[in-house]
């Protein structure tokens, strides 16, 4: 059972915290498998990929025994901001002083805001992803075969 506060905090009873170990101990991978959402009456919606995600990172931590879910501020500080682009602080702040990442300062602070971290974290990925790309094309040409025996 569970108990949703007004202020959105939901508490979780311990049986909930097994449920979810145990659906864990079934299905280790949930990242690879789809949610489906059932109502009463019988109809279905499959829930979107990233919202899955997200279900599968609150399983896996409820398991553990706890988890804490929170929104995204406007404004980030570099250090979270590092961690959500995942690079160093010092990175970031070449990243920043390089003018690839828009910031402002508040007194001495840098801050950032979350709309150009998280964009700045979708170039990235997708930067990661046309080089793999790039590699195992290149991997075709030459027939150099990685991962074959």
């Amino acid at each position: 059972m569970s108990v949703l506060l007004s202020n959105g905090t939901v508490f979780i009873e311990e049986g909930l915290r097994e449920q979810a170990a145990e659906l864990l101990r079934r299905i280790p991978d949930l990242g690879a498998v789809g949610f489906t959402v059932a109502a009463e009456d019988g109809a279905q919606s499959a829930v979107p990929a990233d919202l899955g995600s997200f279900l599968a990172h609150v399983l896996k931590g409820l398991a553990r025994g706890r988890v804490s879910v929170a929104t995204l501020p406007d404004e980030l500080t570099t250090t979270v901001a590092a961690e959500l682009v995942g690079v160093s602080r010092p990175t970031l702040m070449k990243l920043v002083r390089a003018g690839e990442l828009p910031s402002h300062q508040v007194g001495t602070h840098t801050r950032l805001r979350t709309a150009d971290v998280l964009a700045l974290r979708r170039s990235r990925a997708r930067a990661r992803r046309e080089a793999l790309d790039a590699l195992r094309e290149l991997d075709d040409e030459l027939g150099a075969g990685f991962g074959a025996d």
